[in-house]
């Protein structure tokens, strides 16, 4: 593929992702929601280490977010009895109320696109879907001798 192509396509994946960018605010970041949404939907998955892997976020990332959320009072803190450095994540009432009003705001901009080109947004996600797959396998790294 010509670079003026890949260029074009670049541009135009900034143009999509900048007209999914959430209209109103939340008290809530997309990160602090992805992570509470991931608390709420794989319960089991409740460790910090878990989140960072299962989110692909930074460790760092995910620490300054639970930080966040627990002075939000939208996640609880459990000791394990094993070993007092680790940790379980448990979200609140006040979470669950936090993370509805987040993923309207975030999600609002979603059902908008796709209910105004319903068969092709149905597509992008199918195939974004399946590239998100194929970077965690690690098949999506760069490779410095293989950009242009």
């Amino acid at each position: 593929m010509e670079w003026t192509d890949m260029m074009h396509y670049q541009q135009q994946f900034q143009k999509i992702v900048r007209s999914l960018l959430p209209i109103r605010k939340s008290m809530l970041t997309a990160s602090e929601c992805e992570l509470l949404a991931r608390l709420y939907l794989q319960p089991e998955q409740n460790t910090p280490l878990l989140l960072s892997q299962g989110s692909g976020m930074k460790k760092e990332a995910v620490s300054r977010c639970l930080k966040s959320l627990y002075e939000k009072n939208c996640i609880r803190k459990q000791q394990q009895t094993a070993d007092e450095r680790s940790y379980r994540l448990f979200i609140t009432e006040t979470g669950l109320a936090e993370l509805k009003n987040g993923y309207e705001s975030i999600l609002q901009p979603f059902y908008d696109l796709w209910r105004s080109s319903s068969e092709d947004f149905e597509a992008f996600m199918h195939y974004a879907d399946r590239l998100a797959t194929h970077m965690e396998k690690g098949q999506g790294k760069k490779r410095d001798h293989e950009v242009l």
